[in-house]
């Protein structure tokens, strides 16, 4: 009895942490669905209304696509507001701040009618262009009761009004739910800084994996005089903190004229000394039977490695790649050292300048965290099962 209420205490210690540490993540994807006026509020928003299903189908009456929106040339779209008759309402298309121009405010005409149980604002498009994004402001009287057809973006007081004001009223169920990510997305060249990283972090893990194995197979299974001696020394090497090696490793890069190129991002991080610790015990806790009978049939050391050990290795393989392509993706100080110009920016860099631009709009930023850290979650559920092998089987901690 003891034993069952131990165990279901340290069920239940083990989910109240797991709770814990998921929250911040829960509360970034939150963050990222909110309205400017929600993720600026003191008061905590567990759920915000884009995230609420009864407002999808709202949002996907609004607009030409009911997934996308938008509003085509010579397109009308009606809002209706349900209220008794009485002070009319006011609307407009706001201006583009800081913008001689906008065709959205000029090129779209705003009527507001009352029908039977309510007023309409009715917009049309009379331009030749086609509008993705169309912001609205609404004016409403406090005195009439106030039914919006769209939780609206922000709701404040200005002198006798309401002042709602929504930053797209033809989104359609996507461009309502994923309005952040979809202004994040076309914020930044995100394309190109996601080719950079994925293009380092794939080049670093198949080379340094074919560079590991052939060490630490050497290390491993082929006797030679000193070989412990240099094993030693290899490990040594990763006493020596990298913050160290920084500038004699950009003093290097810059003789060779690899600045700002994909070789400053990839070849000084080629050689993993953890990698070859890790594919070494690997090789270790292999069965010595299969070696020897493999040389007995006249399988040489390059035969050995590539039929017997690298393919009981598996494991061990793809704890290095997680490990390494980690690294090469959450890169920071390095890439921010050695590359200048904007189309060599890795994704971390690309976050880093997309935070001093976006400001205060915590909803694009948390969106483009959420597109950032995504590719690393998802690998880490497709490889987990191999993950958790390598580290049980190579005796880490």
């Amino acid at each position: 009895m003891r034993s069952r209420r131990f165990a279901l205490l340290v069920h239940l210690v083990l989910l109240a942490g797991g709770v814990v540490m998921a929250f911040p993540f829960y509360w970034m994807l939150a963050t990222s669905f909110k309205s400017p006026q929600e993720a600026l509020q003191a008061r905590p928003i567990w759920l915000p209304e884009r995230m609420k299903p009864q407002n999808w189908l709202k949002a996907a009456r609004l607009g030409d696509s009911p997934l996308l929106g938008g509003l085509g040339p010579g397109r009308s779209v009606e809002l209706f507001f349900p209220a008794p008759e009485g002070k009319p309402p006011r609307a407009l298309v706001p201006r583009t701040p800081g913008a001689f121009t906008d065709p959205r405010a000029e090129g779209t005409r705003v009527e507001v009618a009352y029908r039977e149980g309510g007023y309409v604002v009715r917009l049309t498009n009379t331009t030749k262009g086609a509008f993705s994004l169309l912001p609205l402001v609404v004016l409403w009287p406090k005195e009439v009761p106030l039914q919006p057809p769209l939780p609206p973006d922000a709701l404040r007081s200005q002198g006798e009004d309401w002042r709602l004001e929504w930053v797209n009223a033809v989104p359609g169920a996507l461009g309502y739910v994923f309005h952040n990510y979809l202004e994040a997305w076309r914020a930044a060249p995100w394309g190109r800084y996601f080719f950079n990283s994925f293009f380092t972090a794939f080049t670093q893990v198949a080379v340094g994996l074919f560079l590991a194995s052939l060490a630490a197979f050497a290390l491993a299974r082929i006797p030679f005089p000193g070989k412990e001696g240099v094993f030693v020394l290899i490990l040594a090497t990763m006493m020596v903190p990298g913050e160290v090696l920084l500038i004699p490793n950009y003093v290097l890069l810059a003789r060779l004229g690899w600045l700002d190129t994909y070789y400053a991002l990839i070849v000084p991080w080629l050689a993993s000394v953890f990698g070859i610790f890790l594919l070494r015990q690997f090789y270790l806790s292999l069965p010595q039977d299969l070696f020897d009978a493999a040389r007995i049939d006249g399988a040489g050391y390059l035969t050995q490695l590539f039929r017997i050990a690298l393919p009981l290795s598996l494991p061990g393989l793809v704890s290095y790649g997680i490990f390494t392509f980690l690294g090469a993706y959450n890169a920071l100080l390095w890439p921010l050292i050695v590359t200048q110009s904007p189309e060599m920016r890795t994704v971390q860099l690309g976050l880093q300048a997309f935070v001093s631009e976006a400001g205060s709009d915590y909803g694009a930023l948390m969106a483009a965290s959420t597109f950032v850290i995504l590719p690393v979650i998802l690998g880490y559920f497709v490889a987990q099962r191999q993950f958790i092998q390598g580290i049980a089987r190579s005796g880490l901690k």
